[in-house]
């Protein structure tokens, strides 16, 4: 048993090591430093971060909405802080969606302490009846109606909040009647 970890463990060095060393091309420094320039310019044209090669600041002045800011890094990439996704990401998505979660763990929890003590059954019937199903299940449904929420909220619809109040809700009233079977 020992030769035969010993046998796997240094096939998967080995392997690894051929992949990274295959990986590693040869890079044009003056090429990267030409394309650099050229999407600094690009990205953010006639703006003082785009002229001034050495500053590590942002100017906040001189970001609209919809451009992006751009610093150039020591080795001549240009990175790019997008502005948007802190607007996306706000206390109030992470509210609602959180409320949502929140609602939706208690249900499961007051359902299966109302199965338990056999005052009531599940009503949705394509739910599974074990705990681990029902979280499975209802993470799943969050999980998808936070990113149905993050993508209504990225298009700048006012419809994003739309998916965890109803989540909410629905979560409310099963609770509501787990409270009322206790």
């Amino acid at each position: 048993m020992n030769t035969l970890r010993v046998t796997l463990i240094a096939l998967a060095i080995s392997i690894g090591g051929w992949a990274s060393s295959a990986q590693q091309p040869a890079v044009p420094f003056k090429q990267l430093e030409r394309d650099a320039q050229l999407s600094r310019n690009r990205i953010a044209p006639g703006s003082e971060i785009a002229s001034n090669h050495s500053s590590s600041s942002l100017d906040s002045s001189s970001l609209s909405t919809e451009v992006t800011s751009s610093e150039p890094s020591a080795a001549g990439f240009v990175r790019v802080y997008p502005t948007a996704a802190l607007r996306i990401l706000s206390t109030s998505y992470f509210m609602l969606n959180g409320m949502h979660l929140g609602m939706a763990i208690f249900d499961v929890e007051m359902t299966q302490h109302c199965i338990a003590d056999q005052h009531c059954r599940e009503g949705n019937p394509i739910m599974p009846s074990s705990q681990a199903g029902m979280l499975g299940v209802n993470f799943a449904l969050v999980g998808y109606g936070s990113f149905v929420s993050y993508k209504l909220k990225k298009r700048g619809s006012k419809m994003w909040t739309l998916s965890p109040i109803v989540g909410s809700a629905a979560h409310g009233v099963g609770v509501a009647s787990g409270f009322m079977h206790r």
